[in-house]
């Protein structure tokens, strides 16, 4: 009877398997491949780095109940704290330990190829000079992005899901402008042929491994049995194990488990023989990244015997000195912009005048079994940071919101996204809804539904626009803004309001607050709110364009930093 081998369904986990396969084969044993479809296949969700193991938990299902009897994984993919009932039978000889990252192909640049034919290793500073500011970069992994984003705070990660097919696809349409990927995955599928048609577009930078450390069993393929079946299956583990990448991959995992898992703090943690490189990450790095503060990584280089681990610990924000003078009042609530202006010499009071309060029942459930395939999913579509945290607390009890993409209008909606835990699929970066518009239309397919939760006092004509442009939307009052009681607050003429919205504008209006000379908004529909509201009679509006800190920097120093006021655009009430 041959042996049945258990594996996922995508390329790269058929190559694997089909490894194995062919070293039994080869000492003559009989072998039978049979695939499955594990959880992390079907979702196309950003919050894939919270759920250790979905990748292999199907697979591992039906090694215990007795449908296959080995079941084949990518080590990094494996929990620390697997069942007792299973048990590591062998390790293959290990592949490359890399991670890449992929760029659209410039006049110039080796191709992709060419570089996996190479063996040369870039700097990490030197990858990410690389890379342009305010840069998308596709990866879900934690470590990935605390190792990247310590460095580069300005990047957006994105979650670009699927197998790595799609995901290079997704790089050459320009949904994305890097990619992080295992460099022996590639090297693995191109021996299919399947990126023979693509290879020519892209290029790659190779991270060098004393910075950039691995993802702890990266590029070695295990394989499990039954732990009461493994002494009946010694046989194969002759065959297929391999001691050194064995014990390199024991040690990463064992340095893993002291560090919490993985679940608690990213980690890099790469061994080869004797030697050993860990970066690890605070285990509230998002948190503070999306607070605009740095976070310290734990680095060591240097012999195994001599690790010691020290846990990275997060350090309280640094009180800035109340700054006597003008200052931006928003309603924005960003602890991130406060931060970044902070180091920039320039104060921003957070004033919150707003409530949000979620319509939970209103979002659509269990929609997703009415489609054949994950192409035909619905896009949720979120126009604004409190969007973002409505859909957040949705997809705690709605899976069929966990599963599918997310898009961001712009960078501030992305964060509010990432900061509670999710990546989103594509950010837009659009500083209004005629931009964002302009985008769905330029780069999502009118095949895609569109699902839209809005606010209570959300105008309806971006719902009506994507309809008039073929798209089939679905958009239901998914949260209501309300105005809070705000007590007054000191405001000085020469300080300047920021508002977010047109319902905080109201809101502010309704509190009678008093209201600066100038005042910046988000979007032209909150500066037509603004315009018509009699409590902001005689200020000096201007819309906000670019990215906010950025804009709001730059505004600063023009019009408080006695610089020239050429390029600041203003709208009168007079």
């Amino acid at each position: 009877m041959p042996i049945r081998i258990g594996t996922r369904s995508s390329n790269l986990a058929m190559w694997q398997a089909r490894s194995v396969a062919s070293a039994l084969n080869e000492a003559g044993v009989a072998t039978e491949i049979i695939q499955f479809k594990s959880m992390g296949d079907r979702s196309l969700g950003g919050n894939l780095s919270s759920t250790v193991g979905q990748f292999i938990h199907l697979i591992d299902e039906q090694l215990m109940n007795g449908q296959v009897d080995i079941a084949v994984h990518s080590s990094k993919d494996v929990p620390i704290d697997s069942s007792e009932l299973i048990s590591n039978l062998a390790y293959m000889k290990r592949g490359a330990t890399a991670d890449l990252i992929l760029f659209k192909r410039k006049k110039g640049e080796p191709s992709l190829y060419d570089v996996l034919d190479g063996e040369a290793a870039t700097s990490l500073s030197d990858v990410l000079d690389k890379i342009e500011k305010g840069s998308t970069f596709g990866t879900v992994s934690g470590r990935r992005q605390s190792l990247l984003l310590s460095q580069r705070p300005d990047l957006i990660p994105l979650s670009v899901r699927g197998h790595v097919e799609t995901r290079i696809e997704r790089l050459i349409e320009g949904r994305v402008d890097a990619l992080v990927l295992a460099e022996t995955g590639i090297q693995r599928l191109r021996t299919t042929g399947v990126l023979d048609g693509r290879k020519d577009l892209l290029t790659a930078y190779r991270i060098r491994s004393d910075e950039w450390p691995t993802a702890p069993g990266q590029g070695a393929v295990c394989i499990h049995c039954k732990a009461d079946r493994y002494q009946e299956l010694s046989n194969l583990r002759t065959i297929l194990n391999h001691g050194p990448t064995e014990s390199d991959v024991i040690r990463e995992r064992t340095i893993l488990d002291m560090a919490g898992g993985g679940c608690l703090y990213p980690a890099g943690i790469e061994v080869h023989g004797d030697d050993l490189t860990v970066r690890i990450s605070p285990q509230n790095w998002r948190v503070t990244f999306c607070e605009g503060r740095q976070y310290s990584i734990f680095s060591y280089n240097g012999a195994y015997e001599n690790f010691e681990l020290h846990l990275p610990q997060d350090k309280p924000p640094i009180t800035k000195e109340t700054i006597n003078g003008p200052k931006f009042i928003s309603t924005l609530n960003s602890d991130r912009i406060s931060m970044v202006l902070a180091n920039e010499g320039i104060e921003m009071t957070n004033i919150s005048v707003i409530d949000l309060q979620t319509n939970l029942d209103a979002w659509p459930r269990d929609f997703l079994k009415q489609y054949k395939s994950k192409r035909e999913w619905p896009y949720l579509v979120l126009t604004s940071p409190f969007s973002a945290r409505c859909a957040i607390l949705a997809a705690e009890s709605n899976p069929d919101i966990a599963r599918i993409k997310w898009v961001a209008i712009g960078e501030g909606t992305a964060r509010a996204c990432f900061r509670r835990g999710v990546t989103v699929a594509i950010c837009a970066k659009a500083r209004n809804s005629k931009e964002f518009l302009d985008y769905i239309c330029s780069n999502i397919d009118t095949k895609t539904q569109l699902l839209i939760p809005r606010s209570s006092v959300a105008p309806t004509e971006f719902v009506l626009q994507l309809s008039d442009a073929g798209y089939d939307v679905v958009d239901w009052v998914g949260y209501e803004n309300k105005p809070k009681n705000v007590e007054s607050t000191p405001v000085a003429n020469d300080d300047v309001l920021v508002i977010s919205s047109s319902s905080s504008a109201i809101s502010w209006a309704e509190n009678g607050l008093k209201t600066p000379n100038e005042i910046i908004c988000m979007g032209n529909n909150t500066a037509d709110t603004i315009l018509s509201l009699e409590h902001f009679k005689n200020c000096n509006v201007s819309v906000l364009e670019g990215p906010t800190t950025e804009y709001l920097t730059k505004w600063w120093n023009q019009n408080r930093g006695g610089r020239d006021e050429d390029e600041t655009k203003n709208k009168s009430l007079d």
